[in-house]
């Protein structure tokens, strides 16, 4: 079976369906590492199209679970707090409750899902080799899937790659994978970052795609969300 893997949407509709359009074709089922929410203007139509995803296999993410009262925000920063509360008025009822219902961690056969590490799901962020090495005994199949950083990375074999534009990988060993964020990559790279996961082969495809960033711009600066936030999609950090 083929995945689309997404992670850290964070309610930037625009790259969300530039995304699932080119993936439609190509995929059976979809893996999302959380973060549907947080920081962009559409969470509702966000969480709404995931909902609609046949297959998808979805944790919770930091963000998520601070939209919905499920996790203290007064540890992020600020403009990140002034968009969580943005975020949790507008959320509507049914929405906030598939929020709330979500798991931290899913594992199937093949693979674990988590948003910031096996063994911290929703905070620990896994960027050096030392904490990826740790974390290898805290899931038991051959691959986990992460999100949170928004840098896409991968760690086998005791040492960390950086994903590059299209690449593609087939780890031999245990590893942890990052496939970036959908809408707000933090590489220096504006592009809509993604995968694309054959389980059967076991290989794993990198894919970033350009999407209409102002249109995003636009709707943040209506509702008033922070400056830094409107900016930093335009030059990927």
């Amino acid at each position: 079976m083929k995945y689309g893997i997404v992670s850290d949407i964070h309610g930037n509709l625009e790259a969300l369906m530039t995304v699932l359009s080119y993936l439609r074709d190509k995929v059976s089922s979809y893996i999302c590492s959380g973060d549907i929410v947080g920081y962009g203007p559409y969470p509702n139509e966000c969480v709404e199209v995931m909902r609609t995803l046949e297959g998808l296999i979805l944790v919770a993410g930091n963000h998520d679970l601070g939209a919905v009262g499920m996790k203290d925000i007064a540890e992020l920063n600020s403009d990140a707090r002034t968009a969580i509360i943005w975020t949790s008025k507008v959320l509507n009822p049914e929405n906030r409750e598939y929020l709330r219902n979500l798991k931290c961690k899913v594992e199937e056969k093949k693979f674990t899902v988590v948003h910031g590490s096996p063994q911290d799901p929703t905070n620990e962020y896994l960027l050096d080799s030392c904490t990826m090495e740790k974390n290898l005994s805290f899931f038991n199949t051959a691959l986990c899937f992460i999100g949170h950083s928004h840098i896409p990375l991968y760690y086998h074999k005791k040492k960390i790659e950086i994903l590059g534009d299209d690449e593609r990988i087939n780890p031999e060993e245990k590893a942890i994978v990052n496939l970036g964020s959908v809408g707000q990559p933090r590489d220096r790279n504006p592009m809509a970052s993604f995968g694309i996961y054959d389980d059967e082969k076991g290989e794993i495809e990198i894919k970033r795609l350009s999407y209409d960033i102002r249109k995003t711009q636009e709707a943040m600066i209506k509702v008033d969300l922070p400056p830094f936030l409107i900016i930093r999609l335009t030059i990927g950090m």
